[in-house]
């Protein structure tokens, strides 16, 4: 008992040298202190002293080459390691990442599972618990993964990661096994095989960190793997990065991508989008004697750079504990077949009943934890050659947002357009050039814009200029650009928009991985009106309500702006907390000065998701203009009033929601090889509250200007009034689908009101 009890803290402190490892990779940084992981080891257990990458700790050539020999003698399976059986707990998340790097996390799928692994072949992964939440009534991520989607072993001369399709087989038939066999992936060459030279080549083999475990050291070699340019088969090879304990030659990590070479791809897809897998397996040291996986990153990344710079991600990832090894006996005759360069046999993937699945509480993490304080970006420099930041100068032909391609509103009708970039990298690095144009085809204007941007490590300049229609909505959510849809299909176009001319120049400075973001601007700008051209949608609807009020004029612009967290909002699921303070002026022909501030926690704990969000506004000025006015109502944070009923020039919002998610109909729902979005149903209440304030007759005539519309007795009043107290909505209902869409409905609570039906995708309130 004391010795496996000794074999268990030796496994825990080199998984967390690993993640020490890893993160000295990545930035290089030498570690004082480290949080504690799930194996809750804290950074005491482990002393480790990085090494700077250009020290005198490179292999030569020779050297480097005598490594991998006796790395690639080493990744033969052990022929004492019979099985495994290991308990998984997998995240998938469904990312949308902007062109500035902003994430919005739309949905995430927990995974409990049970992986058993013997030599002969034999896979089953068994699912015991399934939970998920979601910004709308997504199709399950399961239906990617019609098989066991984890890699149980890095060693042996090939490696299993392909879901086999007709579309794979006819690609790659020149390595496919065939079908008989019984698998269900297709071969990789793997880049520690006996026969790696006629694949790869190798480059680095510096060392980037040495862990210390107890009284032994592991010296880390980074050595960077590239297919060969002269390979002529159709096959499936590895480009990316190993890491290998240079002083047993084992492999300890594996990053990169799997690519097909000599593929049949058309050049038309090729040019309108690009679709990566990168992977990020790392192992950990078992019973002193074995690398079995400890973490498994997946990542797909799909970007369209025709309709704009931002991309689609799904994240999987795995984390593997409670390993337990050899834990089975192989007679002779099953030994005997064991092939471990073929790794034959299927993933099996299986589920336990219902009723189980929803009995399941052993997570070991809060459902977003996992894949929290990830980044699509972490792969970049090993992804597509227009994704990279080095080489050759680069012209492409996109645009920063879809929304510059298409869009639809009020106010110009139709809007097409088309962007260039062009990167000048090695040339001149990180110097971006960008211009996108466009044309509004029923108000008949042109807008666009040119932007020179150059960035230096976490520091990033601007200079812009250009012509936009912005829209004056206040307390906005991310990827609230618009609402093209409905304004085109059903007359929905909760917005006021102001023609504005800019010239700007920005200062941004991201510091500890985007934890942090300061950004400062400088420029001149000129506002001015345009009145909506559409009475209603082209396909019907009720009629559109005119553009709200502009004050006209051009000014000295300058802002600054501190966002602590950006990457976590309360409409959409990254659990965590965020901030942000803005600062905003203009000097000129209409003055003003803006402040405003947000807090956002978002925070799930076992079938129950906590969120609030507080906003806060003022505008100072003798004549501030409508534009910069603050805006509550219906569509803007106080669902049980008016569309924009209130304004004033000091505002304040607070929201806030209970959700809960029974344990019934948890599990996706599978018809045939497409996992439908679970029921899941449960209850949700929420509370709104809002308040502005119109202090004086510069703002009351600022409020004014916004539009009249005449009352009951045929009198012109404002559009809207001040608050003249706190005003307070309640939504309660039912959601569906792991929160993505809400069943209720909402009424004032402030005086009396009635209910009125509310029906709502997304995390709106």
């Amino acid at each position: 008992m004391d010795r496996r009890r000794r074999t268990r803290t030796d496994e825990r402190q080199i998984q967390v040298a690993m993640m020490f490892a890893r993160r000295a990779v990545a930035t290089t940084l030498t570690y004082a202190s480290l949080v504690c992981v799930p194996s809750c080891v804290y950074a005491q257990d482990v002393r480790v002293v990085t090494i700077s990458p250009d020290s005198t700790h490179v292999l030569s050539r020779r050297a480097l080459s005598e490594l991998l020999a006796d790395a690639s003698r080493r990744n033969v399976l052990p022929t004492d390691l019979l099985s495994y059986q290991s308990r998984v707990e997998t995240e998938i998340a469904v990312i949308l990442k902007r062109e500035e790097g902003t994430e919005a996390v739309g949905a995430v799928e927990q995974v409990a599972s049970v992986l058993r692994w013997t030599r002969t072949g034999v896979y089953n992964q068994h699912v015991v618990g399934y939970r998920a939440q979601q910004s709308g009534a997504n199709v399950s991520m399961l239906t990617a993964f019609q098989t066991g989607w984890l890699t149980p072993s890095l060693y042996g001369n090939r490696l299993r990661v392909v879901r086999r399709t007709r579309t794979a087989d006819a690609a790659f038939g020149a390595v496919a096994t065939a079908r008989t066999d019984g698998s269900d992936t297709l071969l990789a060459v793997h880049p520690l095989a006996v026969d790696r030279d006629q694949y790869y080549r190798f480059a680095g083999g510096d060392t980037v960190v040495t862990m210390r475990v107890g009284d032994r050291a592991i010296p880390i070699v980074h050595v960077r793997v590239q297919p060969r340019a002269d390979v002529q088969a159709h096959v499936l090879l590895f480009d990316g990065e190993l890491d290998l304990d240079a002083s047993r030659g084992t492999l300890v990590r594996m990053r990169g991508t799997f690519v097909r070479m000599n593929s049949t791809r058309g050049p038309i897809a090729g040019a309108l989008f690009d679709a990566v897998a990168f992977i990020e397996y790392e192992n950990a040291e078992r019973m002193g004697a074995y690398w079995l996986p400890a973490r498994q990153r997946v990542e797909l990344q799909v970007t369209a750079p025709f309709i704009g710079d931002g991309r689609a991600v799904v994240r999987i990832v795995s984390r593997f504990t409670d390993m337990q090894v050899n834990d089975t006996m192989l007679d002779a005759r099953s030994l005997a077949a064991a092939d471990s360069l073929r790794a034959r046999g299927r993933r099996r993937l299986t589920f336990a009943t219902p009723d189980s699945l929803s009995r399941f509480g052993a997570w070991r993490s809060d459902i977003g934890d996992v894949t929290g304080g990830m980044h699509a970006d972490d792969f970049d420099d090993i992804g597509p050659d227009r994704w990279r930041v080095t080489g050759r100068p680069r012209f492409d032909v996109t645009a920063p947002r879809a929304s510059d391609v298409f869009h639809f509103n009020r106010v110009e009708g139709v809007y097409t357009g088309l962007g260039v970039k062009i990167a000048m990298r090695d040339v001149a690095p990180g110097v971006v050039v960008r211009a996108n144009a466009g044309w509004a085809w029923n108000e008949g204007t042109t807008r666009g814009r040119l932007s020179l941007e150059r960035t230096r490590g976490a520091w990033t300049t601007e200079l812009r200029g250009g012509r936009s229609l912005d829209n004056t909505n206040d307390f906005r959510v991310p990827f609230d650009s618009g609402s093209t849809v409905g304004a085109l299909f059903s007359s929905v176009d909760p917005y006021d928009y102001v023609d504005r001319r800019s010239v700007t120049f920005a200062v941004m400075r991201s510091v500890a991985a985007r934890t942090l973001l300061l950004r400062a601007e400088a420029g001149y700008a000129d506002d001015r009106y345009r009145p909506a051209r559409y009475l209603r949608s082209p396909f019907g609807g009720d009629a559109f309500r005119p553009n709200r009020g502009v004050d006209a004029g051009g000014y000295v612009r300058s802002a600054a702006l501190v966002e602590w967290h950006p990457d976590v909002n309360a409409e959409f699921v990254r659990p965590g907390m965020s901030a942000r303070v803005s600062y905003e002026r203009g000097d000129g022909s209409i003055n003003w000065q803006r402040f405003e501030g947000r807090v956002v926690a978002r925070k799930p704990f076992g079938p129950f998701v906590a969120i609030a969000r507080s906003d806060i506004g003022v505008v100072l000025g003798n004549t501030p203009p409508s534009q910069q006015l603050f805006e509550l109502g219906k569509q803007q944070n106080l669902p049980g009033y008016l569309d924009k009923e209130f304004a004033g020039t000091r505002a304040a919002v607070l929201r806030g929601q209970l959700a809960y998610t029974s344990p019934w109909l948890r599990q996706p729902i599978r018809a045939r090889r497409l996992f439908l979005p679970a029921i899941a149903p449960g209850l949700s209440v929420g509370l709104q509250g809002g308040w502005t304030e119109i202090p004086d007759a510069a703002a009351r005539a600022a409020v004014r200007r916004l539009g009249a519309l005449p009352d009951s007795a045929g009198v012109l009043t404002p559009v809207s009034r001040a608050t003249g107290r706190a005003r307070a909505s309640a939504t309660a209902g039912l959601r569906f689908f792991s929160g993505g869409v809400f069943v209720g409905a909402t009424r004032a609570i402030d005086h009396a009101a009635p209910w009125r039906a509310l029906v709502t995708v997304g995390q709106q309130w």
